[in-house]
């Protein structure tokens, strides 16, 4: 075993130790023998991530990136450290092509990428919410302030009825439209087929039962384990590995997400 690989043992049993800071001195001098090693700067941008050291985490991302360009790991932490300082238009998609290089590679932590990607998304619309709101009053209001001046210019040029009926029809047709727009862009109430029945909260990975009702894989799996086997709904005797992914319900709430960035729940 080469004097780099002894020195990464050594940090990565520092680091389940919780002493932080040795581990970064033994990755640092595993870099100094081995500076083309990726691991062993993705070793240490995850020491820096505990110290929340984003430019140092950065740092090692590029530079582990630069070496091997399919490192999920560091493409992860890279789009952690972005989106933690509030850079969500660089950071997000980093987090998108971890999520996208795991359907090539098998990595363990899979679900929390995709929970870090959700959350920075919410955060990014929660950021710019204030603003989004602002102006989609504005419009509405000069829309209607714009077709109240068409209607009232062409008020003794037309049948003053024939008029009206128009008006009302294309107020009516914007008003919808506002009220969609609002509809997408302004938290409501999750729609209850989207929401695991024992959390009642939104799934992110539906399973279904052999009775034919959806929950979320955890909060399910954990029932089984703690509670016992059978559905939590329909008390039907049943076991976890009669589970089976709901895969059409994953595709519309992965949609849903996509449109409502702040309908992801972090407490999940």
């Amino acid at each position: 075993m080469s004097q780099a690989e002894q020195l990464k043992r050594l940090g990565n049993d520092c680091f389940s130790r919780g002493k932080i800071d040795a581990a970064i001195d033994a990755y640092s001098e595993a870099i100094c023998l081995e500076p083309n090693n990726s691991v062993y700067h993705t070793n240490r941008a995850l020491c820096y991530q505990k110290k929340k050291a984003w430019a140092q985490v950065t740092s090692d991302c590029n530079a582990a990136l630069a070496i091997d360009s399919i490192s999920i790991k560091a493409y992860y932490l890279l789009g952690t450290a972005l989106v933690e300082q509030g850079d969500y238009v660089t950071g997000i998609p980093q987090l998108q092509r971890a999520l996208e290089l795991c359907k090539e590679q098998t990595v363990s932590y899979k679900d929390d990428i995709r929970r870090m990607m959700l959350s920075a998304r919410k955060k990014q619309w929660e950021a710019d919410q204030l603003i989004n709101t602002a102006t989609l009053t504005d419009a509405e209001q000069l829309v209607a302030q714009l077709l109240g001046s068409h209607y009232s210019s062409q008020a003794n040029a037309v049948d003053s009825v024939a008029l009206q009926a128009q008006a009302n029809g294309v107020y009516s047709s914007t008003s919808d439209a506002f009220a969609a727009l609002r509809s997408v862009r302004v938290p409501s109430q999750v729609p209850d087929h989207l929401c695991c029945k024992i959390s009642m909260e939104l799934m992110l990975d539906p399973v279904v039962t052999p009775s034919g009702i959806t929950y979320e894989r955890s909060c399910l799996t954990d029932h089984l384990l703690r509670v016992g086997n059978f559905d939590p709904v329909t008390r039907a005797p049943m076991t976890r590995d009669q589970i089976a992914p709901n895969l059409a319900l994953k595709e519309v709430i992965e949609q849903y997400l996509q449109e409502r960035p702040w309908a992801y729940q972090s407490c999940m």
